[in-house]
């Protein structure tokens, strides 16, 4: 009996998670991704300064005097709004939900009204700075509840501390397993180990269905994976004289050369799932794919003549929208 409750939990979450996906998939599709991944970005700085905040809020229970400076710099009009709540009104919310009230509705109600601010905020929360930062408001919170601290960090020192938390530590034991290999690399170089697997799976996805026709390729894509992936195109000529459907299988089978060829260091030192973690929730990564799929939808029947240029292609996929969908 338990055990088929604790499975309808897990299909229950299952449910909502893709839920959650489906509808920032959506939404994000009709907002060019450089502005998706500014704003994400933006939020995540005001999630670390909102957390901050909320460790040093949870613990006085009140705004104390100096913080208070802080906030009417930072969030100008939040110390008024606060003045004029009615007793009631200020014991329907928590004070620490008021602040991410105010900073949703103020500083994001631009992603609001232009409708990028969900699908900006579900790639926000998984982001490994996100994710540490709200592991150290909660271990703060906790620790400084036993023992008030003689003083409370700056938000510049209690970035540092939440710098050196574990973004794994919220995590299920699933995704803990997936995430450690992270800890195997800077993340600076994993950083550009991950632009550099975009650049490459965007060159894949560029020649699909031009290598997956089973016909000689286009001149234009010939050219260009001597150029960017020498020795593949005579690789891939073998193993499809070997197996007739191996054509099929020419973008699986390239991103496999690929990863043997430019990232087999990371591959040799265990943290090449960390890159593909880290792309698999890339808002350019997202799109790319995407684009992918319309233009497998449009040449369907055939291919483009001339093949477009990777570089055009690119460019294409990177100012892809779907006002459509």
């Amino acid at each position: 009996m338990k055990e088929s409750k604790r499975q309808s939990v897990r299909d229950s979450t299952a449910r909502l998670q893709r839920a959650a996906r489906e509808r920032a998939d959506e939404e994000a599709r009709r907002i060019p991704w450089q502005r998706l991944y500014e704003v994400r970005n933006q939020y995540i700085d005001w999630q670390e300064f909102n957390f901050w905040a909320r460790s040093i809020l949870e613990v006085e229970e009140r705004i104390i005097d100096w913080l208070a400076e802080i906030l009417q710099n930072r969030c100008p009009g939040f110390l008024e709004t606060e003045k004029a709540l009615t007793p009631k009104a200020a014991n329907t919310r928590p004070l620490v939900l008021r602040l991410e009230d105010w900073i949703e509705d103020h500083v994001f109600g631009f992603a609001k009204q232009e409708g990028s601010f969900f699908a900006s905020t579900y790639y926000a929360v998984r982001d490994p700075r996100y994710q540490r930062a709200e592991v150290c408001w909660s271990e703060c919170t906790e620790k400084w509840k036993k023992a008030k601290p003689i003083r409370y960090p700056s938000f510049e020192e209690w970035k540092g501390l939440a710098a050196q938390c574990d973004e794994t530590a919220h995590l299920t034991a699933r995704e803990r397993k997936a995430r450690a290999s992270a800890k195997l690399v800077h993340p600076d170089r994993l950083t550009e180990a991950a632009t550099r697997y975009m650049d490459c799976e965007a060159l894949a996805y560029w020649a699909r269905q031009a290598l997956e026709r089973g016909a000689e390729p286009p001149p234009e894509v010939v050219r260009e994976l001597e150029r960017r992936c020498p020795g593949y195109l005579d690789a891939g000529l073998k193993a499809r004289a070997q197996d007739a459907s191996a054509a099929t299988q020419e973008w699986q089978r390239l991103m496999l050369w690929i990863a043997d060829h430019f990232f087999q260091d990371a591959q040799t030192e265990g943290w090449f799932e960390a890159i593909l973690i880290q792309v698999r929730s890339h808002p350019r990564a997202i799109r790319t794919m995407e684009y992918a799929d319309h233009c497998d939808e449009v040449w369907i029947s055939e291919l483009p003549s001339p093949y477009p240029s990777f570089e055009d292609w690119r460019r294409d996929a990177d100012s892809y929208v779907d006002l459509d969908d």
